[in-house]
């Protein structure tokens, strides 16, 4: 499929499994980045939440478009270097606040959404298993750091995931029919 229609396909896919009777012993799950989740493709992810298809759809979100140069997206928080929004003498970086894509899906009048980290495996896996027992649209929102965009060494990803979801910059929420029911607490901020 292309970049910007995940959700499209796979609200095809889950339509045509129901169409043949095979829906209720199959999972549909879409997963995109999120370039593809909230820039190109939120209006198919728009749509297949409205209407209301049985997907669960995770969005890996590192915070730019890292596959392609780095570059800003609507997920890029506010301040942060990217190629597109480099700091300077005469810009800070980033301008745009990141879009709260949980307050958008939210809208939506979904059953499922949460957000996790790859920080957090455990919380992630069961936060999965959770929403697949779940009827209707399931939206997942997974915090993902990238060593070449965010200039670090491979081996620190998991510390550094941790790190976004103990301060706040990354929150780690759960989210059951609109009301929120899990939150992680912010732990001691780092200097």
């Amino acid at each position: 499929s292309l970049f910007e229609n995940c959700a499209a396909v796979a609200s095809g896919i889950e339509a045509a499994l129901k169409y043949l009777g095979k829906k209720d012993s199959i999972n549909v799950i879409a997963q995109a980045g999120d370039g593809g989740t909230a820039d190109i493709g939120l209006q198919a992810l728009s749509g297949m939440l409205e209407r209301g298809h049985d997907i669960l759809y995770v969005a890996y979100d590192n915070e730019a478009y890292e596959n392609t140069g780095i570059q800003r997206s609507g997920l890029t928080p506010y301040g942060a270097n990217t190629t597109t929004s480099p700091p300077g003498k005469k810009s800070i970086g980033n301008l745009r606040p990141k879009k709260p894509m949980i307050d958008i899906v939210l809208a939506h009048g979904i059953p499922y959404a949460a957000t996790a980290t790859v920080g957090y495996p455990q919380d992630l896996m069961s936060k999965v298993k959770k929403a697949l027992k779940i009827k209707g649209p399931k939206f997942l929102h997974v915090h993902v750091p990238c060593p070449l965009g965010w200039v670090y060494t491979a081996e620190l990803t998991v510390e550094i995931a941790r790190i976004a979801g103990n301060t706040g910059l990354f929150p780690i929420v759960e989210f059951e029919n609109g009301k929120l029911t899990r939150s992680r607490k912010i732990g001691k901020t780092r200097q």
